[in-house]
C-alpha cells in the first residue's frame, strides 16, 4: 500500500503504440473493456453501502471533459485542474461526487483521507497522459487493456510501464464483435521490495 495505506491502481486501454487517446476520446469502442473499466472501478461492494459510491477515481480535466464533464455514476470523481476557478464556471461546487484540486498531491490525500472514512481499499487514476505519469511513483497495481491496433495521429500516450512492476495476470485475447479488435487484459503489481 503505498499512499496512506491506501492501494493506488491505474486502469487504461492501450494500443501497439501505447497511444490512450486521440482529440480526446478514445481511439476505439469495445464494449467490454468499459464493462471491465466499470466493474474495477465500482468493486468497492463490502464498504459503506449507505454512501452510494462504490468506487473512487481520479483524471485530469481533458479526461473529465473527454465523459462530457459528467461524473462516473457511483463513483467520487477527482478532477484535477490549474484553473482555479473550475469548479464554480462549471456548476461543481458543492457536490459530493466530485471535487475540483488543483494538483496530483491533492487528489491522492483527499482521496485517501475519503477511501479511510469509506472503508475503501483502492483509489483509481483514470488519465490522462500525464496524470499517469506522475501518479506512477505513488501507484501499486496497474489494470491495462492491450488493444492490437496502431493509431495514427494519437495524441496521448501511455507512459512506459517502470522496471519495478511487474506482470502478474493476463486474459486470453477477445475478439470484440463490432470493431473486430482484438484485446486482452493485463494486471501488473509494483515489486515488493
Amino acid at each position: 500500500m503505498s499512499y496512506a495505506h491506501t492501494e493506488v491502481a491505474q486502469i487504461a486501454a492501450i494500443s501497439n503504440d501505447r497511444c490512450i487517446g486521440k482529440d480526446n476520446q478514445l481511439p476505439w469502442h469495445i464494449s467490454d473493456d468499459l464493462k471491465h473499466f466499470k466493474a474495477l472501478t465500482t468493486d468497492e461492494t463490502d464498504a459503506y453501502v449507505d454512501s452510494g459510491f462504490k468506487g473512487i477515481v481520479i483524471m485530469g480535466r481533458k479526461t473529465f471533459e473527454s465523459m462530457d464533464s459528467k461524473p462516473l455514476p457511483q463513483r467520487v470523481n477527482f478532477v484535477i485542474t490549474t484553473q482555479m476557478d473550475y469548479a464554480e464556471t462549471h456548476g461543481l461546487s458543492g457536490r459530493e461526487d466530485v471535487h475540483v484540486v488543483h494538483n496530483l498531491d491533492d487528489a491522492l490525500t483527499h482521496a485517501t483521507n475519503l477511501a479511510h472514512g469509506l472503508k475503501f481499499k483502492t483509489i483509481w487514476v483514470i488519465g490522462g497522459e500525464k496524470v499517469f505519469k506522475n501518479a506512477l511513483m505513488f501507484t501499486d497495481r496497474i489494470e491495462l487493456t492491450l488493444v492490437d491496433t496502431n493509431i495514427d495521429n494519437g495524441d496521448a500516450f501511455y507512459p512506459k510501464i517502470p522496471n519495478d512492476f511487474e506482470q502478474v495476470a493476463e486474459s486470453d485475447s477477445m475478439i470484440d464483435a463490432k470493431s473486430g479488435l482484438s484485446y486482452r487484459f493485463v494486471t501488473y503489481k509494483k515489486k515488493s521490495k
